[in-house]
């Protein structure tokens, strides 16, 4: 089976994907696309309209990062991400779900910042998610057991994937360096633990990139 994946060149939902193919050895090829541009193929392949989107070789889409990564435990069980024991499974979940909503949350704050009148109540209500949800995840990979087998999780990948990108955005000045996102010195275990993913091969393959968008025309 031939996949291809579409992606956008800074995002962090794709690059989770890319990161379990690669963590899975499984070969694929990658097509970039803007989906708030004038000929995105987003809409042709995802009722959502959403990336990343995974194409098979018969033409069947898989989509939504999330939903891929347990798409492919399905389709691609070794070697593992996710473990075999369902109490250790169920935390490895909760890790990924902590992952992605403080990611939404970071995504929220970047785009609502873009407006021309910004709403701080809400800026602050998605920045509590932010500082609350790190720090769960702190808490979260403390108590956690290593899984024997199992290098790296799905829990691990949304995690990294979402700390990574917050220099990111910040360096290329899609948001300013505001406080909430300092996270590396409010939780120096969190960065010593995201620096140990992206020392990763996987990682490594799949930095963001910038992308060709400008996020105060998109909002207006």
């Amino acid at each position: 089976m031939s996949l291809r994946l579409i992606n956008a060149l800074s995002s962090p939902y794709g690059r989770k994907v890319a990161v379990a193919l690669k963590e899975k050895a499984i070969p694929f090829d990658v097509t970039f696309d803007v989906p708030w541009g004038d000929d995105t193929c987003v809409a042709k392949h995802s009722p959502l309209e959403q990336l990343p989107i995974l194409i098979l070789d018969d033409k069947t889409t898989v989509f939504d990062s999330s939903f891929i990564l347990e798409w492919l435990e399905v389709r691609y069980p070794n070697p593992p991400l996710l473990p075999s024991d369902p109490e250790q499974a169920l935390a490895t979940r909760f890790l990924k779900l902590l992952g992605e909503r403080v990611m939404e949350a970071i995504h929220a704050i970047v785009f609502e910042l873009q407006r021309a009148e910004p709403s701080q109540p809400f800026v602050d209500r998605q920045s509590r998610k932010v500082r609350r949800g790190l720090a769960e995840i702190e808490a979260t990979i403390e108590r956690r057991h290593p899984v024997a087998g199992i290098e790296i999780d799905i829990g691990d990948i949304a995690v990294g994937t979402m700390l990574l990108l917050v220099p990111f955005l910040i360096r290329n000045g899609f948001v300013a360096d505001l406080e909430v996102l300092r996270w590396q010195v409010r939780h120096p275990r969190l960065a010593a633990y995201a620096n140990r993913l992206g020392a990763r091969a996987s990682f490594q393959e799949t930095v963001p990139a910038l992308m060709d968008v400008d996020l105060k025309s998109v909002m207006a």
